[in-house]
């Protein structure tokens, strides 16, 4: 995993705190990959992070133990990026385990060092983790303004659908506040975007829930008993993709996931009004969120099933459950959950006519609403009461000078009139200069859209002659001069036993004279090979690297270990040709320049990314003078690699070997 590359999938939606990934098939490859002996440090240390977020939702004690020993991995090597990614997997992890504290305590420490080494996609990942630990804690005017700082980055960098991630996460906080208007405007921003993201089941969970949401705020004054009655059209739909996502995350066994579809489809059956099928559902939701040790999950689910008993009128029931909720959210302070369930519980003390203890839970009620107010929060009330007083003023005032009003009353609308004319046109004009504005930047990014698109027509084209070149090469040499060398040697053999020659010089020197013809033979085939080998065109990178790395085993003094995992499926020809010319030319650099006497070569293959990883023990070179080189070779790696959205890093230092990464992206 390269640098916060998994920010997004350990960042989350504030409707799914946590939408973990099934249990990886990769798993125990990694794990034993990771035990092997004479891995570099830097590889060790990113299987470490790998494994914590493969084991995440399957075994969070395990998940945590790797975490750990990522962060002390990195810590031990002085590696910023590596401490950097460590602290926020350590900081997902104890979020994960609602160690609120410890998560956010964790999270700073990588946003710091993202900040510090300008990595400001990475720093907006880590912006959205801390923002829900913020909304987690009840603190949503901090998670409301770390988010707006999230989605400038992503602005910035273009990234769509983190910014649809972000905007979700703002039309929550909003709605929480009480600010529906500005709730419904970012959840239909989100929701617009987010329809075209297409893939596995917490994909579809992701419009499942904003639609959700933007039910309950489009009926957010239709209130009967305290009751929301969700707009019909939105519920329906969240049902259709809350449907989607349960078949999908039950192919993938993703329990975690679908403990979380199980509880919003139980709460949209009590909007509906329908407690008995949400009472099952949130059962099913508890079962799946005690298997995991999800302690934030139970307590809404309890609080849930509280909420469906109230519907019921099961009073006694819906307390207890109520009760067992408090228990975990008062043990983590989630003040915002535990005011709304003793505000319920009043309502229970109430119908039951037990006032003693009605007054008790509305106390308490009292206290977890007090102490969310901030200072902030006590200035406005005072703002609002100042107006008050301030209205109130003019109220007196303006009864006393109504018979003044009256007479001045022409002269003030007529004034009005020409305030509101004169408005109207400098509106009229603003709004057109700013339509003409938006027009010339539209056309601008039009014109940019196309020139990028020709350019990368023009590298495609450029490659695709460059390969189709080798090809025709290849063949000319194989199938023409091949052929000339080997019918040149079969006639210069026919022709020595013609001759029949007596001397001993004349028959060495025609024995000369046919081994160079045969080395000549075996040059042509070793070029047109390597120009375009057939293992490569017929069945894929992983054989052909294998193929590569057998002919180079009986380079004299240098031991070659390949590792290949998850490579059972080909990738695009174009991919593959990028990367065997890649590797093809990295090796050969070690051969010549390295002096290294052990080679590694590893194709590691994730879920949605590959990875490759080559590493000597050579005599090295100065990192940080990379661009400094004259020679094409490694430039030519970069900009191909670049070309199909991948990266290379270079880990290098004189007398220290060197270590090459590769990611490149894959689609499963």
């Amino acid at each position: 995993m390269t640098f916060y590359k998994k920010w997004l999938l350990k960042a989350c939606l504030l409707l799914f705190p946590f939408l973990a990934p099934s249990q990886s098939r990769l798993a125990d490859s990694l794990i034993s990959l990771s035990k092997k002996p004479g891995l570099h440090d830097t590889v060790r240390c990113k299987l470490y992070g790998d494994i914590a977020w493969e084991l995440i939702s399957s075994d969070i004690s395990k998940s945590l133990s790797y975490a750990r020993k990522e962060l002390d991995l990195a810590v031990k090597n002085n590696r910023a990026n590596d401490i950097g990614r460590s602290e926020s997997d350590l900081g997902t992890v104890f979020s994960q385990m609602a160690m609120l504290d410890s998560a956010l305590l964790h999270h700073n420490k990588a946003l710091k060092i993202a900040q510090s080494l300008k990595k400001y996609r990475g720093a907006a990942g880590i912006y959205v983790n801390i923002a829900v630990v913020y909304a987690r804690q009840s603190k949503l005017k901090e998670a409301l303004d770390i988010n707006f700082k999230a989605l400038k980055l992503f602005e910035q960098t273009g990234d769509t659908l983190q910014q649809t991630v972000v905007q979700s996460n703002i039309g929550i906080i909003y709605q929480d506040l009480g600010n529906v208007d500005d709730a419904e405007k970012f959840f239909l921003r989100s929701l617009s975007a987010m329809k075209s993201f297409k893939g596995k089941g917490s994909v579809y969970m992701s419009p499942g829930g904003v639609l959700m949401r933007l039910g309950a705020v489009k009926a957010h004054r239709a209130v009967i008993h305290d009751s929301v009655i969700v707009d019909r059209v939105s519920m329906d739909s969240s049902f259709y993709y809350f449907d989607k996502a349960e078949a999908a995350l039950k192919a993938e066994n993703n329990l975690m996931n679908l403990a979380i579809v199980h509880a919003a489809q139980a709460q949209m059956y009590v909007f509906k009004g329908d407690p008995d099928k949400a009472i099952g559902l949130y059962g099913l939701a508890l079962k799946e969120q005690e298997a995991q040790s999800d302690q934030y999950g139970i307590a809404h689910s309890y609080s849930g099933l509280g909420e469906a008993c109230l519907r019921k009128k099961e009073y006694a029931r819906a307390e207890e459950y109520y009760n067992r909720s408090n228990v975990i959210l008062s043990k983590f302070r989630i003040l915002d959950e535990l005011k709304n369930n003793y505000r319920r519980m009043t309502e229970i003390a109430e119908a039951g006519k037990d006032y003693a203890r009605a007054l008790q839970y509305h106390q308490l009620y009292t206290q977890y609403k007090d102490s969310m107010y901030t200072e902030e929060s006590t200035k406005q009330i005072a703002e609002m009461q100042t107006r008050y007083d301030t209205e109130k003023k003019d109220l007196e005032i303006a009864k006393k000078g109504a018979e003044l009003k009256t007479r001045e009353e022409q002269v003030f609308v007529k004034n009005m009139i020409i305030i509101f004319v004169i408005c109207l046109l400098i509106l009229s004009a603003i709004a057109a200069y700013f339509f003409y504005r938006k027009k010339q930047l539209q056309q601008k990014a039009e014109r940019d859209a196309e020139l990028a698109r020709q350019k990368d027509m023009r590298a495609r084209a450029v490659m695709e002659a460059e390969e189709k070149e080798r090809i025709r090469i290849a063949k000319d040499l194989h199938d023409g001069v091949g052929q000339l060398l080997s019918a040149a040697r079969l006639n210069l053999s026919t022709l020595g036993h013609q001759l029949g020659l007596q001397q001993e010089d004349q028959k060495q020197a025609f024995k000369n004279a046919l081994t160079l013809v045969d080395d000549s033979v075996k040059e042509v085939r070793v070029v047109s090979h390597n120009m375009m080998p057939n293992t490569l065109l017929k069945l894929g990178l992983a054989s052909a690297v294998k193929e590569f790395i057998t002919r180079i085993q009986t380079t004299p003094n240098l031991k070659v270990n390949l590792e290949i995992v998850g490579m059972d499926q080909r990738l695009e020809q174009e991919k593959e040709t990028v990367l065997y010319r890649a590797i093809q030319e990295l090796v050969s650099n070690i051969i010549k320049h390295a002096k290294a006497t052990e080679l590694t070569l590893q194709l590691i293959r994730h879920e949605n990314e590959l990875s490759v990883v080559i590493e000597d023990n050579g005599v090295g070179f100065d990192a940080s003078k990379l661009n400094n080189f004259d020679g094409m070779g490694l430039k030519n790696i970069l900009s191909r690699v670049e070309f199909i959205n991948g990266t290379v890093r270079f880990d290098s230092a004189i007398h220290r070997g060197t270590t090459v990464l590769i990611d490149i992206p894959v689609m499963m």
